[in-house]
């Protein structure tokens, strides 16, 4: 592309929001589509656009539900950012790439954005090879890495979806027993950052990757059973092992 390239973002909340910001900052001209009216677009997009306008690439950037109801309107080249792949890519039936950035925040909403949140993001993932896609990625300050969309949807289970799982269940049995709350710390906290996200975005998410969490949360329910009845240490002992092995 040698003129300005332009995009059609559909969803301007904290991911979309952020990929328009990033975008434009890199001379991208920016259509927006979404079902919400905003006052401002906090520099996320130039003008509101539909799905006939001539583009050269269209993002879904919505909640995974909504993107696959969306997804046959669409025209051309289209890429999802969405938690899970696979249901996207069996959808498909054009010019897809089916995506994923490595990157996020608790918060929601376009007011969440910022043209910095994929700024050194360890991995974009896509599904097929794009150069425009690509350039997308990379304008965005993110690095694409080629995937499988089944293994994808299949490691995430364990490294996202079920960490927010447990985040929000523990939020949600705590909610009923706050006096126990005037004795928590900073930990607390910590695990329950999580908590924080919206059930807009996470049921989808939870059930179009529901087979591929479950086998996970029956795994870890058994290691903290073990853990009471039995001797603790090798848990912790892996455990610390793991934890120190995490990139800072």
């Amino acid at each position: 592309m040698t003129r300005q390239p332009r995009a059609l973002i559909a969803g301007l909340g904290a991911i979309g929001a952020s990929i328009g910001m990033a975008l434009r900052a890199r001379g991208w001209y920016i259509l927006y589509f979404d079902r919400h009216e905003f006052a401002g677009t906090r520099d996320a997009a130039d003008a509101r656009g539909t799905f006939d306008d001539p583009v050269d690439l269209t993002i879904l950037a919505t909640p995974e539900n909504v993107a696959l109801e969306l997804l046959p309107h669409t025209r051309g080249l289209v890429t999802s950012v969405c938690s899970v792949m696979a249901p996207l890519r069996r959808a498909a039936a054009g010019d897809f790439v089916a995506g994923h950035p490595m990157t996020g925040t608790e918060q929601s909403g376009i007011e969440a954005a910022s043209r910095e949140l994929f700024a050194n993001a360890p991995s974009w993932f896509i599904d097929r090879r794009s150069e425009v896609v690509e350039r997308m990625i990379e304008d965005c300050g993110a690095r694409p890495e080629l995937v499988d969309a089944a293994e994808h949807d299949r490691a995430v289970a364990l490294v996202s979806h079920l960490p927010q799982l447990l985040s929000t269940a523990l939020a949600s049995y705590l909610d009923d027993r706050r006096d126990a709350l005037r004795f928590s710390a900073g930990g607390l906290r910590t695990f329950l950052r999580l908590a924080g996200m919206g059930v807009e975005m996470w049921a989808p998410i939870l059930a179009e990757n529901r087979d591929n969490i479950a086998p996970h949360t029956d795994a870890v329910m058994q290691i903290v059973r073990e853990m009471l009845e039995r001797d603790p240490s090798p848990h912790f002992t892996r455990a610390q092992h793991l934890y120190r092995s995490l990139p800072k």
